[in-house]
């Protein structure tokens, strides 16, 4: 009897789905760029649009696995002037953990990206032009974000929150290095300076509760049940 008492713990593993968006500024993050007097990032706005499938135990704590199709932006001022604007698609992965409470919501994890495709439109150049060969095929990042239930109950629920993404590697390939980018119209002035890809978003998530691991007694075994 004691064994079926505890073992009945499980029957709080539950599981969710959803689909999310979030829009919010992106940035080329580099250190060069902040130590010019000449080249300034400017505010520029990135989308992200995925789902999220969630691993939760009991009211609280849950873990996420996620995965997002996002584009990213960043434009520069060159005497303060928009001189280059650029463009990179990629798709993430990520693990997060997250725990509720009081109708509010902390998450923390790491995000693995892979970039697709890098566009650079520039006053220097006729047209967009494909610059992937000067950016890393791919980066990891730590997530942290904070939100709250804007409207549902039960099985189905609405949330509204922020959050923040950082690299932790460098967005630019050597030979973009050589090629001296993100600045592009003159040398780095010190290339071991990394160019972080950073993203600060608002997030609207839609999801599903659809069932749970439980048990009807002690000598049955466990089994995925759907809610009605």
């Amino acid at each position: 009897m004691m064994v079926c008492l505890g073992l009945s713990a499980h029957a709080q593993l539950w599981f969710d789905a959803g689909i999310k968006g979030a829009f919010g500024p992106t940035f080329m993050n580099d250190r060069n760029v902040f130590d010019s007097g000449n080249y300034k990032h400017k505010i520029t706005t990135g989308t992200s649009l995925g789902g999220r499938l969630g691993v939760n135990f009991g009211y609280h704590a849950g873990i996420s696995l996620e995965y997002a199709s996002a584009t990213g932006r960043q434009d520069f001022n060159y005497l303060s002037k928009v001189y280059n604007s650029f463009k990179w698609k990629h798709n993430d992965l990520s693990v997060l953990f997250r725990y509720s409470g009081n109708g509010a919501y902390f998450e923390i994890g790491g995000e693995y990206s892979k970039i697709k495709e890098v566009e650079l439109k520039s006053e220097s150049l006729t047209g967009p032009t494909d610059v992937t060969p000067n950016f890393a095929k791919n980066y990891k990042s730590g997530v942290v974000g904070f939100g709250s239930y804007l409207l549902g109950g039960g099985l189905f629920t609405v949330n509204l929150g922020i959050r923040l993404h950082y690299s932790i590697d460098d967005m630019i390939s050597d030979e973009g290095k050589d090629n001296n980018y993100p600045i592009v119209v003159y040398t780095l002035p010190d290339r071991t300076k990394k160019t972080m890809a950073t993203a600060a978003q608002l997030q609207l998530e839609v999801n599903y509760a659809f069932g749970r691991f439980a048990k009807s007694a002690c000598h049955d075994r466990w089994r995925l049940l759907l809610f009605q």
